[in-house]
C-alpha cells in the first residue's frame, strides 16, 4: 500500500464529508466534523476490505465514510432537539406544552 493511494482514500472521504454537509445543511454536523468522520469512515472501510482480501476499496471506503456520516448525521439531530426541549422545560418552571402543574 502505498501513501498516494491512502491518500487518494483520504480525498475519497473528504468528498463525501463535503457533500453530506452541502445535503444536510443545518440538519446535521459542521463542516469540520463532517469532513472528519468522512475521512474516518473512508478509511475503516478501506481497511476492513484489506483486512479481508476482497476487490473493490475504493468502493467500499465510499460505503464506509457514507455509513458512518449518515449515523453521526441522524444521532446529533436527536441530541440537538432533545436538549432545546430539555432547557425549555426547566426554564418555564417544569411547565411543559402551556400546562400549569396544581
Amino acid at each position: 500500500m502505498t501513501l498516494m493511494t491512502i491518500l487518494g482514500y483520504i480525498t475519497i472521504g473528504i468528498i463525501i464529508g463535503w457533500l453530506s454537509r452541502i445535503i444536510t445543511k443545518d440538519r446535521g454536523v459542521a463542516m469540520i466534523p463532517s469532513l472528519a468522520f468522512g475521512v474516518l469512515g473512508s478509511l475503516a472501510g478501506m481497511g476492513i476490505v484489506l483486512i479481508i482480501d476482497v476487490a473493490g476499496a475504493a468502493f467500499y471506503a465510499g460505503i464506509g465514510a457514507l455509513c458512518i456520516l449518515f449515523t453521526v448525521n441522524v444521532f446529533s439531530h436527536e441530541t440537538a432537539n432533545m436538549i432545546s426541549h430539555e432547557t425549555a422545560f426547566f426554564r418555564n418552571g417544569g411547565n411543559f406544552g402551556g400546562y400549569r402543574r396544581k
